[in-house]
This record gives C-alpha cells, sequence and structure tokens, in this order.
C-alpha cells in the first residue's frame, strides 16, 4: 500500500455510537458510513508523531490499550481526554451515569498513572480497586501527555491539575475562544490556575481546534474582533503564526468533503496553500 502522503499528526476518535446526522469528522461519509480506509491511507510513520484516541470504557481496560498502543507505536501516543457530551451513549454502553463523567474522567487518569509508573501498582477509587496485580506492557514514555478537550470551568480545571496540555475548540458559546485575545485571555487564565494547583504553568501547553476555517465563516466574531480561521488562505496563515508566537504547538482542522477523495483533495490544497506558508 503506497501512502498518499504525509501528515504529523493522527487524530482518532473513538466513538461508540454517534449519534446520527452528526458530523464527528472525516472519518465518517455524510450517510455515517466508513469511508474507505485504503483510500485514506497516509504515512504516519515519523519519529515524533502523536496519535490521540479518546476512550470511555473501565479505567484498568482503558490502561491497557493506552499503554499497549505506545507500545506498538514506539512511544508516540498522546492521550486526548473528553469526558463526553452524548447521553445516550453513555446508556448504550452501560458505562457510569452521565452525570458522574467528569469524576470518572479525573479517576481514570488517575488510574492510568499508577498503572503506568509503579512496578506494583495499587488504587482505592470509586469506579477502581486493586492492588497485587502484574501489570503489563508497561508504555515506552514515562509520562505519556494527557490532553483535555473542553472550554468549560471544568475542563479548565482538570487541564490545570491533570493535564499536559488544554485542547479547547473555539466555537464552543459558553466560553468562546474563536478570536486571538479570547483565547490569550482564558490561556493566561489556565496558566494561573495551574499555578494554583501547585504545577510550573510552563509544564502545560496549548492545542487548538478549528471546527471551520476559511471563506464561508464570518470574518469578525460576536465582539468585532477577527475571527481565527476566517477569511483568504493568507488571513489563515496569519492567524497560525500569531497562534505559534501564543505557544501553540498544534492546530487541528476538519476538512470537508462528502467521499473520501473530496477530503483528500481539501487537505492536499490546505498543505501546499497554507501550512508550507506559515
Amino acid at each position: 500500500m503506497v501512502p498518499l502522503f504525509a501528515l504529523p499528526i493522527l487524530w482518532l476518535a473513538g466513538y461508540f455510537f454517534p449519534p446520527i446526522n452528526h458530523d464527528v469528522g472525516a472519518i465518517l461519509d455524510v450517510s455515517g458510513r466508513w469511508i474507505d480506509g485504503q483510500k485514506l491511507y497516509v504515512d504516519v510513520i515519523d519519529e515524533n508523531l502523536p496519535l490521540t484516541f479518546i476512550v470511555h470504557a473501565l479505567p484498568v481496560l482503558t490502561a491497557k490499550i493506552i499503554s499497549t498502543i505506545d507500545v506498538l507505536s514506539e512511544g508516540r501516543f498522546t492521550w486526548g481526554i473528553g469526558v463526553g457530551w452524548c447521553k445516550e451513549e453513555f446508556e448504550a454502553i452501560g458505562t457510569e451515569p452521565f452525570e458522574e463523567r467528569g469524576a470518572v474522567t479525573d479517576e481514570t487518569i488517575a488510574v492510568c498513572r499508577e498503572l503506568w509508573s509503579n512496578e506494583n501498582p495499587s488504587f482505592s477509587g470509586k469506579y477502581a480497586e486493586f492492588s497485587n496485580i502484574f501489570f503489563q506492557p508497561l508504555p515506552v514514555q514515562k509520562r505519556i501527555p494527557v490532553w483535555v478537550g473542553g472550554e468549560s470551568g471544568p475542563a479548565m480545571r482538570r487541564t490545570a491539575r491533570l493535564g499536559d496540555a488544554w485542547y479547547p475548540i473555539g466555537t464552543n458559546p459558553r466560553n468562546r475562544l474563536d478570536t486571538l485575545k479570547r483565547l490569550s485571555d482564558q490561556w493566561v487564565k489556565l496558566r494561573g490556575m495551574a499555578q494554583a494547583a501547585g504545577r510550573n504553568a510552563d509544564s502545560v501547553k496549548l492545542a487548538y481546534r478549528f471546527s471551520q476555517f476559511g471563506k464561508d465563516i464570518p470574518e469578525r466574531a460576536d465582539n468585532g474582533e477577527r475571527r481565527l480561521g476566517s477569511g483568504e488562505n493568507a488571513a489563515i496563515v496569519s492567524d497560525l503564526r500569531a497562534l505559534r508566537e501564543l505557544g501553540v504547538i498544534a492546530v487541528d482542522f476538519n476538512f470537508g468533503g462528502n467521499t473520501a477523495d473530496a477530503v483528500i483533495a481539501n487537505m492536499r490544497r490546505f498543505r501546499e496553500d497554507v501550512l508550507a506558508k506559515v
């Protein structure tokens, strides 16, 4: 199989039961069917490639899955954490109550770090309890990076206490981060929260996700400031340079298209017309 082109990062979102007619990204076509994996095959063999996986499962099982992937990828795994938003999905899986998803997420992170770092791991919590167990394989990375998604107060506090990076999306109406100033202000706030939690603020990194970009979205946010990712390619290049100056270590874009070929064509154009000029 010949790769179509190389990508610096491969993001994989672990939806068990995505709702009908909800856009979960380019991996699904408009009817919700999985796009042909042969057509989407890209070269992800890179020494510093992060692989990101978001999952809601039993904490110990989650730790086993992630450590195994980290070994198979030779230490290139990055764990993207989201507490979830779809109550029906939780009910279908039969996991802990939807209302407890934040506490479950926090405890899952603690369980994983205990299993990954302790030769004789033990844990006693509400959702997991174990001791005197043998856990293998241990991950290649001494600390698998945890990127925390979400823009809410709890998500920011979770990042400040437990995360290695904050990974927000810009268009949450409850905490809009769609302008450079809005993102910068909240980033300063989060760094302060990390310090208040007893951490070195520089140990927490910043990533950013564009749910939309280009000429089809308004160039001004509701406060009159320039909206990140809007307008012509040259403006988006300037946005990406500004985000880099702010300290953003990675950006994530959704690429439209009803077929795999259309998605790939849009990705190629973006790489050539925007990324190559940043």
